[in-house]
């Protein structure tokens, strides 16, 4: 089953890292990617998701407000996998990941039609 793993945290948190903190935060997530991987996780999906343009140049969340910052969707056998897995993903001090199951149909590798 596929699981989405919502990585929720305070956008300010964001703003006080320094680019070496930044950097060592994507080191983590190319990390866990890494892990995910090895274990044989299929990966569906993960990115760090960019600010709303309609937030551009507003005041961002207030101190405490946690926001959607990044997803992975992955698949595991079952939901206890995916809290495992949830366990693990580097979050902020604030932060925290949100598991839910993704109820759309399975997906497969078939091939794309073309026209002639």
């Amino acid at each position: 089953m596929e699981y989405a793993l919502l990585v929720f945290g305070q956008e300010t948190d964001w703003d006080r890292m320094t680019p070496e903190e930044r950097e060592a935060r994507f080191t983590a997530n190319r990390a866990f990617g890494r892990e995910l991987a090895e274990a044989g996780v299929r990966i569906v999906y993960g990115a760090r998701l960019a600010r709303p343009t309609a937030a551009e140049g507003e005041p961002r969340a207030a101190e405490g407000v946690l926001e959607v910052g990044g997803l992975w969707v992955i698949e595991v056998p079952s939901e206890e996998e995916a809290l495992r897995w949830a366990a693990r993903l580097p979050v902020s001090e604030s932060g925290r990941v949100e598991v839910r199951r993704c109820d759309g149909p399975p997906r497969t590798n078939r091939p794309v039609r073309t026209e002639n």
